[in-house]
């Protein structure tokens, strides 16, 4: 039997038991993609998280490089923000990693992380295109804005299935790289609105299998932030608020989702033509805290992260045929 050190750090927060947990394991080697999946299955967290050291260098403290690996409980996901985060307040903090700077290589590239003086972590992250849709039934608001293509015949019954009768949707787009749908939705809806929202995930995976969509954000700039409950405890407003679904890759909720980001980021940074974000991501009593900003077609998010459980993972020996 082996034993290799494992954590659960709460992402996107400085309070434990808010933001988004995610599992964070050091295997220094790689493992067969079913072995991954299990392991992911047994945390049935949102995602795990496996770096591993490459560069000829084995030692997770002194290497400046490493794979990353994200899974949730069901499937492999091309990214993940808040367990990018975790994983490297676990090197910088757990490990004592010595580097300034860490490179990640990934199934979206190589992502870059740097250590802030204030024990943050700064992520360089893939900036997606977005677009607009356009049903044959509303109007596109943001036509002249995004460029636009005609919505596939089921979207609107999914829309419908995530947002309530009692909330105005104002404008729908997408981002193709990643599969996420944004809904946007009154500019008046309170944060106690945003947060009463259900879903029925088993209704949206018989009304599509995620071919199309993967995840899907509902989204607003509160007209009057501080009025419908959009500020942090000093009163600051937030630029956006959000929520997260993807019942197509097993979580129903995200709690904080910095992949989303990559999306909404760039899709609020054109409508309201800034490119420094304030964003709140209100997943119910819990919530998380994101710094967004657009740089050179790249989105840079900042986070900190608390560790709630360090231990170790045993795995049976390898067997070798």
């Amino acid at each position: 039997m082996e034993s290799f050190p494992a954590f659960i750090i709460d992402a996107f927060t400085e309070r434990r038991f808010t933001g988004n947990p995610a599992a964070v394991c050091l295997i220094p080697r790689i493992l067969e993609d079913k072995e991954y999946q299990k392991i992911a299955a047994e945390f049935n967290l949102s995602e795990t998280a496996f770096p591993v050291p490459i560069g000829g260098i084995t030692d997770f403290r002194t290497c400046s490089q490493f794979s990353l690996r994200w899974f949730t409980p069901t499937t492999e996901v091309p990214l993940c923000g808040h367990a990018t985060l975790a994983t490297s307040h676990v090197l910088f903090n757990e490990v004592g990693n010595i580097s300034k700077e860490i490179k990640f290589d990934t199934k979206s590239g190589v992502l870059v992380v740097k250590r802030n003086e204030n024990g943050s972590v700064q992520m360089n992250f893939p900036k997606y295109d977005i677009t607009s849709l356009r049903f044959s039934h509303v109007e596109n608001r943001l036509h002249g804005i995004f460029s636009e293509f005609k919505a596939p015949h089921f979207l609107w019954d999914l829309v419908q299935c995530v947002v309530p009768k009692e909330i105005v949707v104002t404008d729908v787009a997408y981002a193709a790289q990643a599969k996420k749908l944004i809904i946007v939705v009154d500019p008046e809806t309170t944060k106690f609105e945003l947060e009463g929202i259900r879903i029925d995930d088993a209704k949206l995976l018989e009304l599509h299998d995620g071919s199309f969509v993967r995840g899907v954000a509902i989204t607003l700039h509160p007209k009057s932030a501080i009025y419908q409950g959009f500020m942090n405890s000093s009163n600051e407003e937030f630029d956006y608020a959000c929520r997260y679904f993807a019942p197509w890759v097993g979580i129903k909720e995200d709690p904080a989702t910095g992949s989303a980001q990559c999306c909404l980021g760039p899709f609020w940074a054109k409508l309201l033509d800034k490119q420094q974000l304030y964003v709140l991501q209100a997943y119910p009593n819990r919530g998380a805290e994101f710094r967004v900003g657009i740089e050179d077609q790249r989105v840079i998010l900042d986070g900190t992260s608390v560790t709630v459980l360090n231990g170790s993972i045993k795995l049976d020996e390898p067997k070798f045929f």
